[in-house]
């Protein structure tokens, strides 16, 4: 009888809005947890179909049960997998058997239906059609995303590589991804079950759902800072910011119910949590003047609320009376007067920076309005764009804010706003304070160490300034490279990675006003591709505004060079023009300048299937020019020899990684065959602002993507003392040519054989953009040689280096080892 009454006070609880149904279950330390989480589910489903079957046979009257008591019982009598209690309670529910049967059967034939699952309402048949994925986020504490897959791997489960897009979280069982939008996140069928497994229980895993992933994530407080967790059991979240923390600094959480934190402490200790401070304390009553809390610059923000965005609390209300609305309206209501005094509360804090606010409830009396309420009572406050790729966004006016749901995001429903302090305060009756995020001066980094207008963000440290917009460069034409098939393209091409978001908030219009100064300056090259975020659509919205403001051949030519990285999969004629086409539809062409296919995993041979099918579609005229990205050698010498046509093949090629140079650039020489080059800068790392500078180690420092992929590219390179060598030689050589040390490393492998041309991000729609293009120039115009000697002193540092071939492999097989 343990399980039916643990059952009865769980969605007691649920029906108090203590607690979404997963974590009550989990908080009950249940022998059985998986048991119990099946029944109060299936219960909570079923709920209205069972509360007609109890009032219309009178079973409470008769048997004296609670409701939540009687629906579990009467559940597993007649839907479920029968009773599993024995004694007084069986014979009781036995007793009235026939007539509850004889009930349900009776609701069947009235709606003409002979399931189950068909009397409930269209809003609960739909959710339940459509499970929603299993997330697992990777606990950083205790190791990292590339172990936890690889012993998942070797546990039977297959990797399936990066999600793209919505589509790829539908999975089959044993099958997982990594999440597109948080890196430490994997994502599984719904049904995986992890609860006894050991990375679950040796605290590497934490079952946690995307979306209540995300407070954690956009606040992102770097290690060393202190943060207070405002609401913090079950501890999920708490345990989230811990990791990004590193473990440094102080983390002080706070709840009121002392069982809950009395778990929530057992959990921490599972995951390896050792910077916090748990207090059993009311949050509104926490002194923000306290001493103990003078430092305090990051709050999450995840208060008491309806659970409306949970799917198994989602409830059809279109059957529901006005009396049962206006009560709803009214719990909303005093809600959202507890959140906005939370909301005030935590924005007393002296010293606080930024405090994230997040709710898994679909309303807008507790999102928007909330949030909306606290801006105008507080004007030192402002909203941060958030996740430019994010499907949903917060209602208008506030569309900074994020939104989460089943349809959507794949999620449970849920809302999340960040506020940050600015240092002027506006006139208290003005609207509500949002960041413009045209705004070069406040567009903050997704990862939130700092803002994108710090100094320290550019990615390359550049000696000139860029012309203004429209204003015509004065400068020797960009030199060229023709590839195979005719196409001419500039030797330094604009990189769009960066608008993925991974490098900071992306404003879209101003990204596309950006583009403008590479053109004037004369360089019209720009490289995408289909998994950086809008990069497609901008380069499509940008050539058209430039041919509308252009009389007929005015308009300079762009070339267009974009990339499809589809996930391994069937690669029928179908599937691959439609890729193609939907390509061509956002870039607004009739034909592709040039496509460089990426294909994850060599083991599966159907990138010749889908190669093959690309090749009929440049005959075809729909591709000028077909390409690769990260080939190595012997699958370049594979395709070719097939009778395909490559012109190019994009590859990591600097004064860092120089592996092109042992096999694939002999290749290339004699197949025509030019190599485009990427991480020639090393994310900004080969400049003068990392000359004679401790090593950066910790995420504040490095606070991009290409940062940190770089600094793993020179540890394994070397060490930052030979790297500092380097810097140095490149300063020396630099100095006597009187530019840069970006420059010269540039320069350096457009000298190299094979190289056609260096791509350069250019950091549109953030702070930086344009900032490069004089470097850029200098860089490949023919006045700038590197001597004899300069390439000696280079090299006999880079010789001392180890072997990247031998440890990485050839070309590319960094991204599938």
């Amino acid at each position: 009888m343990a399980l039916y009454m643990k059952a009865a006070e769980i969605l007691e609880k649920a029906e108090r809005k203590q607690g979404a149904l997963k974590t009550l279950v989990y908080d009950s330390k249940f022998p059985n947890i998986k048991q119990l989480f099946a029944l109060v589910c299936e219960t909570q489903k079923f709920s209205c179909i069972l509360q007609e079957i109890i009032e219309s046979t009178k079973l409470l009257k008769h048997t004296k049960l609670k409701m939540n008591l009687a629906k579990v019982l009467v559940y597993d009598l007649l839907m479920g997998q029968g009773l599993k209690c024995g004694g007084s309670w069986k014979a009781v529910m036995m007793k009235h058997r026939s007539r509850l049967q004889a009930e349900l059967a009776r609701m069947k034939v009235k709606q003409k239906v002979s399931r189950n699952e068909d009397l409930l309402p269209a809003s609960v048949q739909q959710s339940t059609g459509d499970p929603l994925p299993r997330y697992v986020r990777v606990n950083t504490l205790k190791t990292t995303v590339e172990d936890a897959v690889d012993y998942l791997k070797r546990d039977g489960f297959s990797y399936l590589g990066q999600a793209y897009k919505l589509e790829d979280l539908t999975l089959k069982e044993r099958n997982f991804v990594r999440d597109q939008h948080l890196p430490h996140l994997l994502v599984f069928s719904p049904k995986t079950d992890f609860h006894d497994h050991f990375l679950y229980k040796a605290g590497h895993i934490i079952l946690q759902d995307k979306a209540s992933c995300l407070p954690a994530s956009v606040l992102s407080p770097p290690p060393g800072s202190h943060v207070i967790d405002a609401c913090a059991a079950p501890g999920n979240k708490t345990s989230h910011l811990a990791a990004i923390m590193k473990n440094k600094g102080k983390l002080f959480a706070f709840d009121l119910d002392a069982k809950r934190l009395a778990t929530m402490s057992t959990l921490l200790l599972r995951a390896g949590v050792t910077c916090q401070q748990l207090a059993n304390q009311d949050f509104l009553k926490v002194d923000p003047q306290s001493p103990q809390y003078k430092d305090v610059e990051y709050i999450l923000l995840d208060p008491s609320c309806s659970g409306s965005g949970m799917a198994c609390l989602q409830e059809d209300s279109s059957s529901s009376s006005s009396a049962d609305r206006e009560k709803e309206e009214a719990r909303l209501a005093s809600l959202a007067s507890f959140q906005l005094r939370c909301l005030n509360h935590g924005l007393k804090f002296p010293r606080l920076q930024r405090l994230v606010y997040s709710t898994c409830s679909i309303h807008t009396q507790e999102n928007e309005e909330v949030v909306t309420a606290c801006l105008q009572q507080n004007p030192g406050f402002r909203l941060v764009p958030l996740l430019a790729e994010w499907p949903e966004r917060g209602l208008e006016p506030l569309a900074q804010c994020l939104r989460a749901s089943a349809s959507k995001t794949r999620t449970h429903g849920f809302f999340v706003a960040l506020l940050e302090r600015h240092a002027k305060a506006e006139s208290p009756n003005q609207e509500v304070q949002i960041i413009d995020p045209g705004s070069e001066s406040h567009s903050l980094s997704v990862c939130g160490e700092k803002t994108a207008a710090s100094p320290e963000e550019s990615e390359v440290s550049y000696t000139e300034d860029k012309p203004a917009a429209g204003q015509k460069n004065e400068m020797d034409p960009v030199p060229r490279v023709k590839l195979t098939g005719g196409l001419e393209i500039c030797r330094i091409l604009n990189g769009m990675w960066q608008v993925s978001g991974t490098h900071g908030i992306v404003d879209v219009t101003k990204a596309i006003e950006d583009m403008q100064a590479y053109v004037d300056a004369g360089l019209t090259t720009f490289d995408m591709a289909d998994i950086y975020g809008p990069a497609e659509k901008i380069f499509g919205q940008f050539s058209s505004q430039l041919k509308s403001k252009s009389s007929g051949s005015d308009a300079p030519p762009l070339q267009a060079l974009t990339k499809w990285v589809p996930r391994p999969r069937a690669m029928d004629r179908r599937a691959v023009e439609k890729a193609l086409r939907r390509s061509m539809a956002d870039m607004q062409v009739d034909s592709v300048d040039c496509l460089q296919f990426h294909w994850w995993d060599y083991r599966d041979k159907r990138y010749l299937d889908a190669l093959a099918h690309l090749s009929d579609l440049q005959q075809e005229g729909l591709i000028r020019e077909l390409s690769l990205t990260n080939f190595d050698t012997q699958r370049l010498e594979e395709i070719t020899s097939r009778g395909i046509r490559i012109s190019s093949n994009q590859v990591q090629y600097s004064l860092i990684d120089q592996r092109p140079a042992a096999r694939m650039q002999e290749f290339c020489l004699a197949n025509n065959i030019q190599l485009l080059t990427y991480g020639t800068l090393a994310g900004g790392l080969l400049s003068e602002r990392y000359l004679g500078k401790a090593e950066p180690k910790s995420r504040a420092e490095l606070y991009t993507a290409s940062l940190s992929k770089y600094k793993d590219m020179i540890d394994t390179w070397g060490d930052w003392s030979l790297f500092q060598e380097l810097l140095a030689t490149l300063e020396t050589v630099a100095k006597g040519h009187g530019c840069s040390v970006a420059t010269v490393a540039t320069r350096y492998i457009l000298d190299r054989p094979a190289v056609g041309g260096v791509i350069v991000g250019c950091r549109l729609g953030i702070a930086g953009a344009g900032q490069h293009i004089s470097d850029s120039l200098r860089s490949c115009s023919p006045e700038l040689r590197l001597t004899a000697e300069d390439v000696a002193a280079i090299e006999a540092v880079t010789r001392r280096s180890k072997d990247l071939m031998m440890l990485i492999g050839d070309c590319g097989d960094e991204y599938r080892n």
